[in-house]
């Protein structure tokens, strides 16, 4: 289903439909070099991740849900039990730099956190071994 999904994303395209899309971008660099440079492009249920540049050769990617957005906040799990938000991601993942990425399906309204080092991030996306 989900590939269906992305299929007529993207047949409306080369029709010229526009659905409607978000562009998250960061980009943070010293003394003109990029520390880190991502850009992600998030249409209804489909995001495009794409690792442009980082000092360590990969971007980390660390997803959360929106209602998590400020840490201490709390989410209820498919069972009902509340969990912390602050330090439940729901998806964490590397790229290369220079490479992309879609992910298929994901909710809307998510907040995401960009690295060039391989650390566990919290919500706020500083550093989970920081704030302890």
């Amino acid at each position: 289903m989900r590939n269906f999904t992305a299929l007529l994303y993207y047949l409306f395209a080369l029709l010229g439909c526009d659905i409607g899309a978000t562009t998250i971008v960061h980009r943070a660099s010293v003394d003109g070099i990029d520390i880190i440079d991502s850009e992600v492009r998030v249409t209804d249920r489909i995001a495009k991740f794409e690792c442009l540049a980082s000092r360590s050769g990969q971007c980390h990617y660390t997803l959360f849900h929106d209602d998590c957005a400020v840490a201490g906040n709390t989410a209820t799990s498919p069972a009902g039990e509340a969990q912390p938000c602050a330090s439940q991601p729901f998806e964490r993942f590397a790229m290369a730099a220079g490479s992309d990425k879609e992910v298929i399906g994901l909710e809307p309204g998510f907040k995401l956190c960009v690295s060039a080092e391989d650390q566990a991030m919290n919500a706020d996306c500083k550093s989970a071994e920081s704030q302890r």
